[in-house]
């Protein structure tokens, strides 16, 4: 398996996860690829687009033919308390 991390995918999660080094964050993406649970997953032309769970952070990766992966952004979860309604008054 290929794995490319784009440059924005390192900037946002150090902005939304974890403020560390390039390379710590490149590492804890890697992590979430191979070791975290696909929530999502939609067919978009040549390639599959996946959501990548692990924790608190969500990844969006494409995966091309022939186990090419390309992490493109990382997203914050937050799906604490979404059960609970406010009650309308």
């Amino acid at each position: 398996m290929n794995i490319r991390i784009t440059w924005h995918a390192i900037k946002r999660y150090k902005e939304r996860i974890e403020k560390c080094s390039d390379d710590e964050a490149a590492n804890s993406i890697m992590k979430i690829v191979f070791l975290g649970e696909i929530i999502a997953q939609k067919k978009k032309g040549a390639y599959i687009e996946k959501l990548i769970r692990k924790n608190d952070a969500v990844i969006v990766a494409y995966e091309y033919e022939c186990n090419n992966v390309i992490v493109v952004s990382v997203l914050r979860a937050e799906y604490e308390g979404w059960w609970k309604k406010q009650a309308s008054s």
